[in-house]
């Protein structure tokens, strides 16, 4: 059984937390903040083969390479999927899923590599590999 526990906030740290900035959370597949990087596939809800290739397509109007990654709800990065994508206004690329656990949670997410903005696909899915016939 699990159990929760439930926080008493007192008034003077509910006014000290209320004076502090918002936190800006961005929706998948949108970078936070000004909106200078977006991820426009895969598609949320997508399921995609270990093993087989992933089409990926962005928006990026930082002027920046990027790195791109897999990442996996929770567990954060799972592994580099590209170096140096073009700093072009407009990408996009095919990769190939390397073998990891099958399951929903996954997503692309692209960085730029002098730091600051980044942006995620929409949450996908990750399908057993296919076996070769014999």
């Amino acid at each position: 059984m699990r159990r929760t526990g439930f926080l008493s906030v007192s008034l003077s740290l509910a006014a000290s937390l209320a004076a502090l900035p918002a936190l800006v959370v961005a929706p998948a597949g949108t970078a936070a903040g000004d909106g200078a990087l977006t991820v426009t596939a895969p598609a949320t809800g997508s399921v995609h083969r270990a093993g087989a290739s992933v089409f990926v397509t962005w928006r990026n109007s930082t002027g920046q390479e990027l790195d791109m990654w897999l990442v996996h709800g929770g567990d954060g990065r799972v592994i580099r999927l590209a170096a140096k994508l073009s700093d072009a206004p407009e990408g996009e690329t095919t990769t190939v899923l390397p073998i990891v656990v099958n399951g929903d949670g996954y997503t692309i997410e692209l960085a730029a590599r002098a730091g600051g903005a980044r942006a995620a696909s929409g949450s996908f899915s990750v399908a057993p590999r296919l076996r070769a016939a014999r």
